[in-house]
């Protein structure tokens, strides 16, 4: 199977090539990700998982806010053909899919949402990183990790990049919660086990957010553990992918 990019609807960007899945796995990246991030996870996800990521802004599309985008894509999924739907969101990403699953009507087919390296949206805390002057905007954002230096390494590259990043920092770091009825779909918690964002015991409160099972999964690793253990962790949303109500209520590695 090629995993190649194809075609794209509004935010949404589906990465699988032949037929439709059998389920639809939906990526939501961390802010500042590089672009096509979740690409490589098609051929090990294989041709029956429906691979969708999506982006958070276009030149013609700049979400006001986390709630403005959460509604935009929950829109867009809601007018794909219908299949059993995970969303997995990393970092401002376990936010923005958190937003997107309050959202989701019974149409989109939402059996699980899996949040990695963010602590519970009740603990979230806003931010300043999107004020910053450019360089050190920059200079925070590659102290992060996550986003690849080569997209500030000139003035031509940094001006095309540096504006959308910057607006998927404006977005996390003004974003706020507002309460609501829990979910009802099962959450999944995936973590670096020395991350020192989004620590596993900082993950544990996100299941104060839905009605009905929650695990946590601890990766070797840091905050972008996913990235350099991407196969044990696609290997992991695949075996939920094939059983999605009948995981272990725990399940955790040293």
């Amino acid at each position: 199977m090629n995993a190649v990019p194809s075609r794209r609807s509004g935010l949404l960007q589906r990465h699988t090539s032949g037929p439709r899945g059998r389920t639809r796995l939906v990526c939501l990246p961390h802010a500042g990700a590089v672009p096509g991030m979740f690409v490589p996870w098609a051929d090990n996800l294989g041709p029956d998982v429906d691979l969708v990521s999506a982006r958070y802004s276009t030149p013609d599309d700049v979400p006001g806010s986390v709630a403005d985008l959460a509604d935009r894509i929950a829109g867009e999924l809601e007018r794909l053909p219908r299949r059993p739907t995970t969303l997995f969101g990393h970092s401002m990403g376990g936010i923005v899919a958190y937003e997107v699953a309050r959202r989701c009507s019974a149409r989109a087919g939402l059996v699980r949402l899996v949040v990695s390296g963010t602590v519970s949206p009740t603990a979230h805390l806003p931010g300043g990183t999107h004020l910053l002057d450019d360089a050190a905007f920059v200079a925070e954002v590659l102290a992060l990790g996550g986003t690849a230096p080569e997209l500030f390494a000139d003035p031509a590259s940094r001006a095309v990049w540096l504006p959308p990043i910057r607006q998927d920092f404006r977005l996390i770091d003004t974003y706020r919660h507002r309460s609501g009825p829990p979910l009802s779909c099962p959450v999944t918690t995936m973590a670096g086990q020395h991350d020192h964002e989004a620590p596993p015991d900082l993950m544990r409160p996100w299941r104060d957010i839905t009605s009905a099972d929650f695990d946590l999964r601890v990766f070797p690793g840091g905050h972008f553990y996913l990235l350099d253990a991407r196969h044990a962790v696609v290997a992991e949303l695949r075996r939920r992918l094939e059983r999605p109500s009948a995981m272990p209520s725990s399940l955790a590695l040293p």
